[in-house]
């Protein structure tokens, strides 16, 4: 009898250990990817970024109906822009200081941007101008279209 009891208690601890050192293992695996995610540095604006408005000469945003804009600024240093091939769209960058103050604009590009961020720019949005829309306005649905047509890739 005594050397059933040993036995289960055997198993019980080996039972104990294994169930421990799972638990162990699932903690490894998100610890792995919580670090992880953290070095991730970048991240690529999806369609979910932009409205349809625009920018005025003063950066300031108004109710456009004719382009989108990013809805927030975002981190100007090491911005990059890459316009599908296919794509029937112009986009401007325009930059701002760390008060929220345009610095400047490039106006209207058909190519791909990387870089040349003027020096005291902090934030930067983005205005997307389809070159033909059927109805001259940019509907909501719309929206998703035109943004498709270039990848931002920004800072976190």
């Amino acid at each position: 009898m005594n050397e059933l009891y040993q036995h289960k208690r055997s198993d019980t601890v080996k039972w104990i250990i294994v169930f421990l050192l799972v638990f162990a293992l699932i903690g490894a695996v998100v610890a792995l990817f919580v670090q992880l995610d953290r070095q991730t540095t970048t991240t690529v604006l999806g369609a979910e970024a932009y409205k349809v408005g625009g920018l005025d000469a003063d950066g300031k945003e108004t109710d456009s109906t004719v382009s989108i804009v990013t809805r927030n600024a975002f981190i100007a240093d090491g911005m990059t822009a890459e316009l599908k091939e296919d794509a029937a769209i112009t986009y401007e960058i325009w930059f701002y200081d760390a008060d929220g103050e345009l610095l400047s604009h490039t106006g209207p590009l058909g190519s791909d941007f990387s870089g040349a961020v003027p020096e005291n720019a902090d934030t930067a949005k983005i205005v997307i101008t389809p070159a033909n829309d059927e109805d001259g306005k940019v509907s909501l649905a719309e929206v998703f279209g035109y943004a498709d047509g270039l990848t931002v890739t920004v800072k976190r």
